[in-house]
């Protein structure tokens, strides 16, 4: 999966950005208090450890990933 994918899947499920850092972007939702730090690095894979967590911090599961 790539850094541009998993905006796409973190918008689609409610997160939506607070602020531009130097190389990240953080993502907040309106009823979960994590952020989401996503990486600005377009089209560069996601390490599969990274992509998990990601995962597990917006409450989504590798399967509902494909909506």
């Amino acid at each position: 999966m790539k850094w541009n994918e998993l905006k796409k899947i973190a918008e689609a499920n409610g997160w939506y950005l607070m602020k531009h850092g130097k190389k990240h972007d953080i993502y907040v939702h309106p009823t979960n208090r994590d952020r989401l730090i996503i990486g600005r690095h377009g089209s560069e894979e996601v390490a599969v450890g990274t992509y998990m967590k990601l995962l597990k911090q917006m409450g989504l599961k590798i399967n509902e990933t494909n909506k």
